[in-house]
């Protein structure tokens, strides 16, 4: 224990290097996030940085992935990107990863350090600050989560007047490894009512700094997302799908809007995850102390009702009980408000941190702080129990490798022999992202904005596969960002490995497809009536390292 006490980031830095040990010891043979990360972002950035158009125009054409617009791959201006220029893309994952973990590591630990406990309790602090570090954070969007506490300590230091240069270079440089639609923005919104706060409430005090500090944080932000800004307010040459887009499934009433706002309090968002679960009973506790004592922390009072208020909203926001005011209020603001989520990690462990500090000093007895180490610890297991690497294994049991299966791709290229850029092909049973990884070129695939047009042209080669599946048919509809060659047969469900599927019977457009430039299906599934839909039977292709089977067919088209 004296170890510990004396040695506590040792003991940190340790323990961090041992979460992401999998990816150094396994390497590609490791288990990566599949959702939104092996099936979307990795292959999204590979394009990008391949592609040659890193600096054209937004409006120009990519005609690799979905013929999407330069400007639904990002901006240039973001670190991540630059990561999968200069490393291939499994490095560069693997380096994301550390670094968001080193900076939420030392955002919070230097937060907590000044804020919260002042010097005291250093190993709490470093165990605090551990578990933070070990969330398993939206990658793609840097340290837009990760890098909270680092950016709220940030402006807490100019708001207090006691920041220096180095301050003001992470506020800088922060804009390039964060997201501002994912969370920035939000987290702007409440640095401005502080602002407010300040404004009307704190008498004496020198606002010109914290007041340039947000708006140098903004228009930074606005610089790094300059194609989006381009797109929101000048218009584009495309529209974009997401103008059709609506509720899936359609929306919900009361009662489950409540079930979701307790489900987010009690268990987080999947792209925001807290693991508080196990220290909420502790918080909650203090909270109520908290409340019914003589001296109250307003401010601990506050970010629990704050944290109640976000996970209401989240719960509401898409019901149809908000359907009226959601339409007027993104008339002028078109986004998501149920994504103030996003800040509710950050809230729970400076919660948390208050909470021990509260608990250990009105209970000075010799099991105060056995207990707080206990829920640490307890903690600490679930992070490394719910990581990316534990859950694919438990979940999916499909590697990196596995996954993308370049030996296999690599043969069937050679079977095709064809320059890739003189045909595209589309996918059956697996993600699009694998044949575009492996540089094929996609009618297919997974983006959150790409033009409508293409959209309607590749319903019209699912139409009747929508009709048999109205989930099917809602979720390309109303959503449509995967543009997928969706069959009934198969359903939403493209992780099935080759010893896990069956025959399946399709009923697709095949002259649609082909007038598209489709001329080639890649398949996990056997086609038992591809003749029936102008499709011939080329081969099939097996590699002990594919997680699938491709079944190769050729669009015949008319």
């Amino acid at each position: 224990m004296s170890f510990i006490r004396n040695n506590p980031n040792l003991i940190a830095f340790t323990l961090l290097i041992v979460y992401v040990s999998p990816y150094f010891i396994f390497g590609q043979d490791t288990y990566v996030l599949i959702h939104d990360m092996l099936d979307h972002h990795i292959a999204k950035f590979k394009t990008l940085a391949e592609s040659g158009m890193i600096f054209s125009q937004s409006s120009s054409q990519l005609d690799m992935y979905m013929n999407a617009p330069r400007a639904a791959f990002g901006s240039e201006i973001k670190f991540v990107f630059w990561l999968y220029y200069f490393f291939d893309p499994f490095e560069a994952y693997v380096l994301n990863q550390i670094f968001i973990r080193v900076i939420a590591f030392m955002g919070m630990y230097y937060f907590l350090k000044r804020y919260i406990f002042k010097s005291e309790m250093m190993h709490l602090v470093s165990a605090i600050a551990l578990i933070y570090a070990l969330l398993p954070f939206y990658s793609t969007a840097g340290i837009s989560v990760a890098g909270l506490p680092l950016i709220s300590y940030v402006f807490l230091n100019i708001r207090n007047n006691i920041q220096n240069s180095k301050d003001w270079i992470i506020l800088i440089l922060f804009p390039i490894y964060s997201s501002f639609v994912f969370s920035m923005m939000f987290f702007i919104t409440c640095l401005f009512f502080i602002w407010l706060y300040d404004l009307f409430n704190r008498k004496n005090i020198e606002n010109f700094k914290i007041t340039f500090a947000i708006f140098l944080f903004v228009l930074l932000h606005l610089v790094a997302n300059y194609r989006l800004v381009e797109v929101f307010i000048f218009g584009s040459d495309f529209v974009s799908h997401r103008t059709e887009m609506g509720s899936v499934g359609g929306t919900y009433g009361f009662l489950d809007a409540v079930l979701r706002s307790g489900h987010h309090f009690l268990l987080s968002q999947y792209h925001a995850q807290s693991h508080h679960q196990i220290f909420l009973p502790f918080i909650t506790l203090v909270f109520f102390k908290n409340l019914f004592s003589k001296s109250i922390d307003k401010i601990f009072i506050s970010l629990f009702i704050f944290n109640g208020i976000i996970s209401l909203m989240y719960g509401f926001w898409d019901s149809d009980i908000f359907a009226y005011p959601r339409e007027i209020i993104s008339v002028f603001l078109p986004v998501n408000l149920n994504r103030f989520h996003v800040l509710t990690p950050l809230i729970w462990y400076v919660l948390f941190a208050m909470s021990i500090k509260n608990f250990i000093k009105s209970n000075s007895n010799k099991y105060s702080e056995s207990i707080v180490s206990s829920i640490i610890g307890l903690t600490l297991i679930l992070s490394f129990y719910r990581s990316d690497f534990v859950n694919e294994y438990k979940n999916n049991k499909i590697t990196y490798e596995q996954f993308f299966a370049e030996e296999l791709f690599d043969n069937v290229n050679k079977f095709i022999g064809k320059d890739q850029s003189s045909f595209k092909v589309v996918s059956i049973g697996i993600h699009p992202s694998i044949s575009r990884y492996n540089n094929f070129y996609n009618l297919d695939g997974y983006l959150t904005n790409y033009d409508v047009i293409h959209k309607q042209k590749f319903r019209k080669i699912i139409a009747s596969e929508l009709q048999k599946n109205e989930f099917l048919e809602s979720y390309f509809d109303n959503w449509g960002s995967r543009c997928y060659l969706f069959v009934n047969d198969v359903g939403t469900n493209f992780i099935r490995k080759k010893n896990e599927v069956y025959p399946i019977n399709i009923n697709i457009n095949s002259t649609a497809l082909y007038n598209m430039g489709g001329r080639y299906i890649f398949s996990s599934y056997k086609i038992t009536n591809f003749k029936e839909n102008k499709l011939k039977f080329l081969n099939k292709f097996e590699d002990n390292n594919s997680a699938w089977d491709i079944y190769l067919y050729e669009v015949e088209g008319a």
